[in-house]
């Protein structure tokens, strides 16, 4: 081999290598974890059978309660032991099927189509149904099939006169002159065959007409005909295909679904073991499943007035008995758990659910008998909390019962567009997870005395309280929330050429230089952009601090002058965002895949399309598989910096979709709670605008607004998700300067709720930004907003200090925006949302004001 060939092979050979090293480079950057196990409860010892149809029976009971379940109906009805207050499913005056039912399933079809089924025609009325005792209560099993066939089941589609007669009307016949049936059923059989078939005029048989135009009583009797008669869907098929038909049988669904019913001391719990739930037909899928729907409803019959409480943003109330047809049910899915199906469009509803909780009282506040609550206590990934209000007058489509309950998708699913998502061809397919094994609880607390909001908010407190081991502490002081802008990543150009510039509108030494000027101020500082590429993080391999940013010197000496001042200062990041996509950061390799089995690529929407803008580039998230290997690296690489800030994970919804390699919701959410457990055995945390369910694992929760989406029937927004966080954390206002609201409204939540008022800043003035995608960045420049940042404080401080305490006793609405929160010191504080004064306990409170009383 001479010498040139041989250098050419070699030069391929390193050319080869090099492309496989690069290729393989983004798989061995991270380790990737094993899918996390889910734990559950597993099947319930069985302690003896319970006959059905025996009418009402006491199944378990505790020291102050007692459960009894109807057998006839499946209904259950707990009764408190000392007060005699009761808690029913059963419906007095049911306006529908769904009403008698105490389970409704949705499930898809082959076809795509999804169907939904209630219990009670299928399931209730024949006694379908198993009941067996279990510790504390019952498990019920249900088995919705049905026996009543349609017509083009039962007959072939086309049949000869002479098929007719021999294979239908002798056999009639025949069974009459048996005994087997009477004269008067066999004309009604006869008289049901002449409405079925028709003379079919071109090929001179009959051929049946359509069979939706037979009342369900004679559908009934065919479906008696054939069973005497012995006419089999076997004989069926063959009649079809001697007609030469090649007609397909319609599938017929069936479902198996278990539910726990059981009391916990003095809580009910409804458990729904989904790897118990189980489809008769693979050509159908359970999807969804409603149980106990009506449990607590009140009828605006026997109950005049109260409310019902979600948790759409902060907390919201709907008035009972205030039906609308423009709005007949409010649906929402917690944790924003219909993201990645829904993401191509601009959300409508301004505000999620966080907590998967709700509740009803039966009358208002003082006034209420009693009520209840109900926790999602596992499932609440795939859960939506529904709300049916009731009236009156249902001449205009509504019904006398109140309703707020909970449902859960056993299956999530996506009708993806073929062409993309915004084409106008609408060819689809169907995407799924196919059913998911998980224990989908929910906990009722039942109040048996007068209850209000705030009585819900601690009870959820306490449970989270017990639940997660935390400790309640009130924090003593007035403090200030800020975060600082740091490195952000800008478009620029160098000979026209463009390239990406990283500056810092916030450098360490401008940082201490603030500090040190707002001295007179308890402070918590947030420096946004410190770590990885800045603002615009990369895959997360290391933890390393970014230079435009200053030396660690620089750094040192900000850390040290912050605590000389006794605050706080978090580092902030996002740990699972991909902002920076360059090597060895590979969306197919690390990212999360949406329906479309492609990996998730996020947009800025477009405010007059409500679609994705391509402007700018899109980010990505990191699946959860990496978190570990994410979270073990920032922790060694951040080694000395004990306060981190994390900005996307604990608000995020977590899935995978890809067909190969599904990862359920319920399965990455323990992948990244078990990641945030360990970051906080290693750090003090501030999360941004966290879900509950990672609530437990930070200090600070920080973006936490005040507000709800003000669906039409809303009543009234309700600080109930301050009032849980009250004591278990610290918790800040969203931004003041980023805000339509004046100071005054957020200086009213840190005296009604506790929270710290938060501003965004920079030293750098925010005109450097105006071609970027940080446009939302318009009013953070700290020259500008310090003299507002003064008065804000100086006020909240004094204000404080007067209350002298944020533990909070009791909170209750006066009126329509307007407040009053009594502190555990016996201060009570008023406040005024509205644009104009309002006359409450006597006294005048001017417009978004407030007055404290000692």
């Amino acid at each position: 081999m001479n010498k040139k060939i041989r250098n050419i092979i070699l030069g391929v050979a390193v050319v080869v290598l090099v492309a496989g090293t690069v290729k393989v480079i983004p798989h061995l950057t991270l380790k990737a974890a094993q899918v996390a196990s889910v734990e559950r409860e597993g099947i319930k010892e069985v302690k003896g059978s319970i006959d059905i149809k025996k009418g009402e029976l006491l199944v378990a009971e505790s020291a102050t309660k007692e459960l009894h379940l109807d057998t006839d109906t499946l209904d259950i009805r707990v009764a408190d032991k000392v007060s005699g207050r009761e808690w029913t499913s059963k419906v007095a005056a049911p306006s529908n099927n769904k009403d008698k039912s105490i389970l409704t399933i949705s499930y898809l079809s082959g076809d795509n189509k999804k169907n939904e089924w209630d219990a009670f025609v299928d399931v209730i009325e024949p006694g379908n149904y198993s009941i067996d005792r279990i510790e504390d209560g019952v498990k019920l099993t249900l088995y919705f099939e049905t026996s009543t066939k349609k017509p083009d089941q039962l007959l072939p589609s086309y049949i000869e006169s002479e098929y007719l007669n021999s294979r239908f009307y002798d056999e009639i016949e025949k069974k009459a002159k048996e005994g087997a049936i009477t004269d008067k059923q066999a004309a009604n059989y006869k008289n049901i065959l002449k409405k079925v078939y028709m003379k079919d005029l071109t090929k001179g048989g009959f051929k049946i007409v359509d069979a939706k135009a037979l009342p369900p009583s004679a559908v009934k009797q065919l479906n008696e005909m054939v069973q005497i008669i012995g006419y089999t869907e076997e004989m069926v098929k063959a009649d079809n295909e001697a007609a030469g038909l090649d007609i397909e049988i319609p599938q017929i669904a069936s479902f198996k679904i278990v539910v726990d019913v059981t009391l916990d001391g003095e809580d009910l719990v409804i458990n729904v073991p989904t790897s118990e739930c189980t489809s008769g037909n693979d050509y159908f899928e359970l999807q969804n499943i409603e149980a106990y729907a009506t449990f607590g409803h009140a009828s605006s019959e026997d109950v005049k007035d109260g409310y019902i409480m979600v948790p759409d943003g902060a907390g919201a109330l709907f008035e009972l008995n205030s039906y609308n047809a423009a709005y007949p049910q409010y649906s929402r899915p917690v944790y924003d758990n219909t993201y990645y199906d829904q993401m191509y469009q601009m959300p409508t509803f301004k505000e999620n659910i966080h907590m998967p909780v709700f509740g009803m009282t039966y009358g208002k506040d003082e006034n209420a008998t009693h009520g209840f609550m109900g926790i999602i206590e596992s499932g609440a990934e795939l859960a939506t909390v529904n709300v049916r209000l009731g009236t009156n007058d249902i001449s205009t489509g509504g019904s006398v019962n109140n309703k707020v309950y909970p449902s859960v998708d056993v299956m999530q699913y996506s009708r993806v567009k073929l062409m993309g998502p915004y084409s106008d061809n609408d060819s689809r397919y169907l995407a799924s997870t196919g059913k998911i094994d998980m224990d989908y609880t929910v906990r009722y607390k039942l109040f048996n005395d007068s209850v209000t909001y705030f009585d819900m908010a601690n009870t959820y407190k306490e449970y989270l309280t017990e639940k997660h081991g935390l400790t309640q502490n009130y924090v003593t002081e007035p403090k200030m929330y800020i975060d600082m802008l740091g490195a952000l990543t800008i478009p620029a150009r160098i000979a026209g050429v463009p390239y990406d510039k990283t500056i810092s509108m916030t450098t360490y030494e401008q940082a201490q230089a603030i500090v040190e000027e707002l001295s007179d101020m308890n402070l918590v500082l947030n420096y946004e952009g410190a770590f990885f590429g800045g603002e615009k993080t990369g895959l997360q391999s290391k933890a390393s601090l970014v230079k435009e940013n200053g030396s660690k010197k620089e750094f040192d000496a900000l850390v040290q002058a912050v605590e000389a001042s006794n605050d706080q200062i978090f580092f902030g990041t996002d740990l699972m965002t991909i902002k920076d996509t360059s090597y060895p950061f590979s969306a197919k390799v690390h990212g999360l895949y949406n329906y479309d089995s492609k990996p998730v690529a996020i947009y800025d929407y477009d405010y007059t399309t409500g679609k994705y803008s391509p402007e700018f580039e899109p980010t990505y998230r990191m699946h959860p598989k990496f978190f570990g290997d994410i979270v073990n690296r920032f922790v060694k690489g951040t080694e000395g910096i004990n306060n981190i800030s994390v900005g996307d994970v604990p608000n995020t919804y977590y899935a995978n979709y890809k067909e190969e390699e599904i990862l359920t919701p319920v399965q990455a959410n323990v992948m990244i709670e078990n990641g945030l457990a360990q970051l906080s055995e290693n750090k003090v945390l501030a999360f941004n605008n966290p879900n509950m369910n990672t609530l437990p694992y930070c200090d600070y929760a920080v973006n936490i607004s005040r507000e709800s989406s003000n669906y039409g029937t809303m009543y009234s927004s309700i600080p109930f998700r301050q009032l849980v966080m009250n004591g278990l954390v610290e918790y800040t206002t969203l931004n003041v300067n980023m805000s339509k609201e004046s100071k005054d409204y957020y200086l009213l939540q840190a005296l009604e709720v506790g929270s710290y008022p938060k501003f965004t800043i920079s030293a750098t003035n925010q005109d450097v930004l105006k071609d970027s995608q940080y446009r939302e960045y318009l009013s953070v420049d700290y020259n500008t907003l310090k003299p507002e940042m003064e008065a804000l404080y100086s006020e909240y401080s004094e204000a404080f200090n007067t209350i002298g305490t944020r533990e909070i006793k009791n909170h209750r609405m006066l009126e329509a925006g307007a407040f009053e929160t009594e502190y555990a010191n016996g201060t009570k504080v008023l406040v005024n949302y509205n644009p104009y004064p309002v006359q409450v306990e006597g006294r005048t409170i001017d417009a978004v004001g407030y007055e404290i009383i000692k």
